[in-house]
């Protein structure tokens, strides 16, 4: 039974076999509910077409988009064999924001490359879903977010590993991350490109800037340091690469809502990423 609590609604999902142009969708003449689709091409070719782009459909390769809607979707007359697909509907805002900003990131149609993790998940879900296992709705939600999260997860990645220049400054901070003196403008000079250029291409692969991810790495640094030991907080701040305690207690804070006294006095605390 649905409600109106914002989950991930799970509508379907299923592999098929199809083997000729039959199979062919113009779903901006579907009456349907209005509900996601996920359709990842597992073995053949399939296409994907909007506003007149034809867009081929092979192997791990995937569209997402909203039914009813101006586009066609169905069986490629090039696949060189049967086309075996797998697709998840998903139905609800909550879905339907996550695919808006899939889209904003990614784009409609997309290449997994040499990661199989979501064409494994997914051929999953088709089947439990086959096997009608009982699922209540929070299990069905968790279910499809982490499916959801899987996606950007895989995306994120291959799209920081195809950026060069960003691949090489998430490693160079990695690596010098605990000295104080090393910022922004030094990792720019390593890499031989401007504060400016680096900052773009840094955040168009990873949504955040330089800055904040060298941040991010010096507190997760400090944050498994307060678990493990009891040094004074200033030798923790100046191991991490902050300047000094108080500018390293005022980021622990502003990150995660507590003082990272707090933190050490409870080993029970999880700080979410």
């Amino acid at each position: 039974m649905r409600s109106h609590e914002p989950l991930f609604w799970l509508g379907a999902a299923e592999i098929e076999i199809r083997r000729d142009e039959a199979y062919c969708f113009d779903c901006a003449n579907r009456f349907d509910r209005p509900h996601v689709v996920f359709q990842m091409t597992l073995e053949g070719c399939g296409f994907y077409t909007r506003a007149q782009r034809r867009q081929m459909l092979s192997a791990n390769t995937a569209f997402i988009d909203l039914i009813p809607g101006p586009f066609q979707y169905g069986y490629a007359k090039e696949s060189p064999e049967p086309y075996r697909l797998a697709y998840v509907s998903l139905v609800g805002p909550v879905a339907i924001r996550w695919m808006r900003r899939i889209h904003a990131t990614f784009g409609r149609v997309l290449d997994f490359g040499q990661d199989h993790t979501v064409a494994d998940q997914i051929t999953a879900m088709a089947g439990q879903y086959a096997q009608g296992v009982p699922l209540d709705r929070y299990q069905a939600s968790a279910v499809a977010y982490a499916f959801i999260m899987q996606i950007h997860s895989v995306l994120m990645r291959s799209r920081i590993e195809q950026a060069t220049r960003v691949r090489q400054a998430t490693a160079l901070i990695e690596s010098h991350g605990r000295d104080p003196r090393f910022g922004v403008g030094q990792l720019a000079r390593e890499l031989d490109c401007s504060r400016e250029h680096l900052a773009r291409q840094f955040h168009e692969a990873t949504g955040i800037s330089p800055s904040t991810y060298l941040s991010q790495h010096r507190l997760g640094l400090a944050a498994r340091e307060l678990r493990s030991g009891s040094e004074k907080l200033d030798v923790v701040a100046r191991r991490c690469g902050f300047s000094g305690a108080n500018y390293f207690c005022r980021s622990f804070r502003q990150r995660w809502g507590i003082t990272p006294a707090q933190y050490r006095a409870a080993p029970g605390m999880l700080l979410l990423p």
